[in-house]
Order: C-alpha cells, then structure tokens, then sequence
C-alpha cells in the first residue's frame, strides 16, 4: 500500500468537498477498465482526502492494492506532473509544492500486532475529513464503536482476504473491551454535487482494557484505518484519520 500526498499552494478557498471534483480528475487519468473497477460495489482500492494546513491545501491518495499502486502511483509521482486543475472548484488550478509518499505493507501491520513491548492502550484519532456510517439503508453521524471497528475489518478483511465477511465474535470482544472515553466532535456536511451527507470531523480517544493481543490488534486496525479511511464515500474523501502517537506515548 502507498499514501502519495500532494502538498498544494492554496489561495484559502479550498475545502475537503474539493475530494470529489479531484476523484473525478484521477478517474479521467486512470486506465478505463481500472476507472470502471472504481466505480463497482465493494471496498475501494483508492482513498482520497482533502485538508488544509495553513497557506497549503493536501490532496491525500491512498493506493491499497497492487493494481491500485501499479496504476496511479507513476502518474503522481512523475516529475513532469506539477499542477492539475478541477473543475467546480473556487481554487481551480493547483500547483504542486511537494509529494510525500509513504508506504504500509503487510509486515509492517503484522509487527504492530506482533509487538512485544507494552501494548498502546489510548488512541487518539483525529478525524480530518466528515466521517459518516451507512447500516441497514440509514447513515448515522455520531460515534459508533461498533460502527467504526466494523468499518475497518471489513476494508481489512476486503483488501487481505478479498472478503468483507468478518469475525462478530471478535467485532463484539472490541465493542466490550475498547470505550470511547472522550471525543469533541463538530457536525459538517459532505456534499457530492447537489447531494449531501452529514458527517462528523474531530478527535476520537479510545482505550482498550481488554489483552494484550487485543490491544495489539486494534493498533493494526488504526493503522490500517489511516490508509483505507473509515466509513462510507471514502474513495470521495470523506473519513479520512490520522492516529497521534505522540500522544498515546505521553
């Protein structure tokens, strides 16, 4: 798996909605035949997210499989690619300042599991896009820890074992043992053209008190969660997370 973010000039006038306008951009770089296996039901093997950091606006692609690195990995990187344009946008054309790329195999989540030392058991995450669950045909806007860690195995489970069947005996010991123990949360607004989803940004504090192995695995999930994103509409760049370590270290 690769994260190649592209860290733009920004003119103030950019907002995470600008996901959907660059996903509709990337499909028309992309091969028709991996655009048409974008748009199929399952879980997709491209996450974008779109957030800002002061002057600088960040176009985030998460590429989850092979195939997925293999076609649009190339094209970002590319010396030659500098700026793109997106239509519908207030900030139209976008120059690029720098590519960060970052790289998750298997083995790196699998020594998270397997790491011997003390297991974290606080974790805060930060929720940078609107984050939304879609359960029985309903979207809920609140945090869900069943919705949340059921989200992930499923995306987990989709990319490793091509299933999106899961382990409810396993998904009921998280609900059990991990406790929201603090959240502050704002309400916003997803908006795919003329069609809106609500959804939450914020901070998440999680703690697991069950063992060590749990603990473990739920770090891996995080992990993971930080490339595949969290809930629905995540190829559009809504659920986008990233895991402070630095405060679950203090």
């Amino acid at each position: 798996m690769q994260k190649i973010s592209l860290v733009c000039q920004s003119k103030g006038k950019y907002n995470f909605n600008d996901g959907v306008y660059f996903h509709g951009w990337l499909m028309s770089q992309v091969s028709e035949e991996f655009a048409d296996k974008m748009h199929q039901t399952g879980v997709n093997p491209v996450t974008i997210a779109v957030y800002g950091k002061k002057d600088e606006v960040i176009f985030s692609v998460a590429l989850l499989t092979d195939e997925a690195v293999a076609e649009v990995a190339g094209m970002l990187m590319d010396d030659a690619f500098t700026s793109f344009s997106l239509k519908s946008t207030e900030q139209c054309d976008f120059k690029i300042l720098r590519k960060v790329k970052e790289n998750l195999k298997s083995k790196d989540l699998a020594q998270v599991f397997y790491q011997q030392d003390q297991a974290e058991r606080l974790f805060q995450v930060n929720v940078m896009t609107p984050l939304a669950f879609k359960s029985n045909g309903t979207y809920y806007n609140l945090p869900d820890i069943r919705l949340f860690f059921q989200s992930i195995m499923k995306k987990y489970n989709a990319i490793f074992e091509n299933t999106e069947h899961i382990d409810l005996d396993l998904l009921d010991e998280i609900c059990s043992k991990v406790n929201l123990v603090n959240f502050r949360i704002n309400s916003c607004r997803f908006y795919i053209h003329k069609a809106y989803i609500n959804g939450f940004c914020g901070r998440l504090v999680f703690y697991c008190k069950g063992a060590e192995t749990l603990a473990n695995y739920v770090a891996m999930l995080l992990r993971f969660a930080e490339f595949s994103g969290v809930g629905v509409k995540t190829s559009l760049g809504m659920g986008s997370i990233v895991v402070n370590r630095e405060e679950n270290n203090g």
